[in-house]
C-alpha cells in the first residue's frame, strides 16, 4: 500500500512511519518540512501546512493514496480535516487520530466506544469530533472508507507529553514525588508501539471501515499507583507527598496532564472481537522500555528547575 500520513515526524506519526515501513508498505508524509532529519530513509515528503488550503490541495494535487493517517493536531479544525481529505485526487481508506477525550467524563466508567461524545474537554474535544463528523459522513454520504482511533495518553519512546518522564526525571535525582489530593483518580495507559501496530493494521481492513475504536493498555491504575509501578520499574525509593489543592487554586505538579478530578478508564472490547488486535505491552513493560530510552538519550542529566516544586515542599514542611 502507499500510505500518507499527515505528521510524521513526531512521537505517534513518526512510530507509524516505522511500522509501516516494516510491513513494507510505501510510506509519504505531508507537514511543514522543519524535522525532516528524523525521517527513515525511502519516506516521500510532501511540504505543506495542513492549515493552509490551498497550499495543502498544491502540494497534494493529483496524488493517489491507498491509505490516509491523519495523525496531527495543530490545534486542527474540522475544515483542516476535510481539506486533508479533499487535497489528493483519491484516498481508498482514511484513518484518523482522535482522542477517547472526546467522551463525556461525568458518565460512569469504563467508557466504551458507543459512550456518548460531548464537550467535558473543552476546544480539543470539540475538534476531535469535528474531525471525526467529517469522516463519518464521508463515508455516510459517499461511501469512504474511514475508521477513527480513540487512543488515551500514549506513552513510549520520544513521547512529547511530559507524563512518565515527569516522573523518571524526579526518581532519578532521588526526589520526592508530589501528588494533587489523594492521587486516586483513575488512569489507564496505551503504548505508542502498540497504537502504530494497530493503526498499520487497521489500514486496507475492510472491517474497520465506518469503525471507531478505543485503542490502549488493559490496565487501569491511579495516580499514585502509576507513579509506585514507575518506582518499580526505576528500583528507586519512592518517596510521596500529598499536596491538597487549594479552593479555586493549581493543584500540584503531576505529569503534563494527569491531574484531572475524574476517572478515565476504557474498554477495548471492540478492537480485540472485530479486528483481533490486542497489545504487545504491559504497563511495567513498556515502561521499561521507555526508561532505556529515556536514559539512552541522557534525559536524567538534563538541567530542570526544580524552584517552585521545592518552595511547594518546603510549605508542606516535606523539604
Amino acid at each position: 500500500m502507499r500510505v500518507l500520513i499527515a505528521g510524521g515526524t513526531e512521537f505517534i506519526s513518526l512510530h507509524l512511519v516505522r511500522a509501516l515501513q516494516r510491513d513494507g508498505h510505501r510510506v509519504a508524509v505531508v507537514n511543514r518540512g522543519r524535522q525532516s532529519g528524523r525521517l527513515p530513509a525511502g519516506v516521500e515528503t510532501f511540504v505543506a501546512d495542513r492549515t493552509d488550503h490551498a497550499a495543502l490541495a498544491k502540494a497534494l494535487a493529483g496524488q493517489r493514496f491507498d491509505g490516509l493517517v491523519d495523525a496531527t493536531y495543530a490545534p486542527t479544525t474540522g475544515e483542516d480535516v476535510a481539506a486533508l481529505l479533499d487535497a489528493p485526487a483519491a484516498v481508498e481508506h482514511a484513518v484518523f487520530v482522535s482522542t477517547a477525550r472526546v467522551y463525556d467524563h461525568a458518565r460512569p466508567i469504563p467508557f466504551d466506544e458507543d459512550t456518548p461524545r460531548n464537550l467535558y474537554w473543552g476546544d480539543y474535544a470539540k475538534n476531535k469530533i469535528a474531525g471525526e463528523d467529517v469522516l463519518l459522513e464521508r463515508h455516510r454520504a459517499h461511501g469512504l472508507p474511514v475508521t477513527i482511533v480513540r487512543p488515551t495518553h500514549v506513552y513510549g519512546p520520544l513521547n512529547t507529553r511530559n507524563n512518565e518522564t515527569f516522573f523518571f526525571d524526579r526518581l532519578a535525582r532521588g526526589r520526592p514525588v508530589l501528588v494533587p489530593g489523594a492521587g486516586g483518580w483513575l488512569r489507564q495507559f496505551g503504548h505508542v508501539e502498540d497504537l502504530a501496530d494497530a493503526m498499520a493494521a487497521m489500514l486496507g481492513n475492510r472491517a474497520a471501515f465506518g469503525r471507531a475504536y478505543n485503542v490502549t493498555g488493559e490496565e487501569s491504575v491511579s495516580q499514585v499507583g502509576f507513579v509506585e509501578v514507575i518506582a518499580d520499574v526505576m528500583k528507586r525509593p519512592l518517596t510521596l507527598v500529598h499536596a491538597p489543592t487549594p479552593s479555586g487554586g493549581t493543584p500540584a505538579p503531576f505529569g503534563q496532564n494527569l491531574t484531572y478530578d475524574c476517572h478515565a478508564v476504557h474498554t477495548t472490547a471492540r478492537v480485540r472481537t472485530e479486528l483481533g488486535l490486542r497489545p504487545r505491552y504491559t504497563l511495567a513493560a513498556g515502561l521499561a522500555g521507555t526508561l532505556e530510552w529515556y536514559l539512552r538519550e541522557g534525559l536524567d542529566k538534563r538541567a530542570i528547575d526544580f524552584g517552585a516544586e521545592d518552595a511547594l515542599l518546603r510549605s508542606l514542611g516535606a523539604r
